[in-house]
C-alpha cells in the first residue's frame, strides 16, 4: 500500500501537468 500512495501523487502530479500544458498551448 505504501508503494501505491507513494505512486498515486506522482501520477497525479503528471495529469495536472498535461492539462495545464494543454491549457497555456491553448
Amino acid at each position: 500500500m505504501r508503494f501505491y500512495t507513494f505512486k498515486l501523487p506522482k501520477f497525479l502530479g503528471g495529469f495536472v501537468r498535461i492539462i495545464l500544458n494543454t491549457f497555456n498551448k491553448k
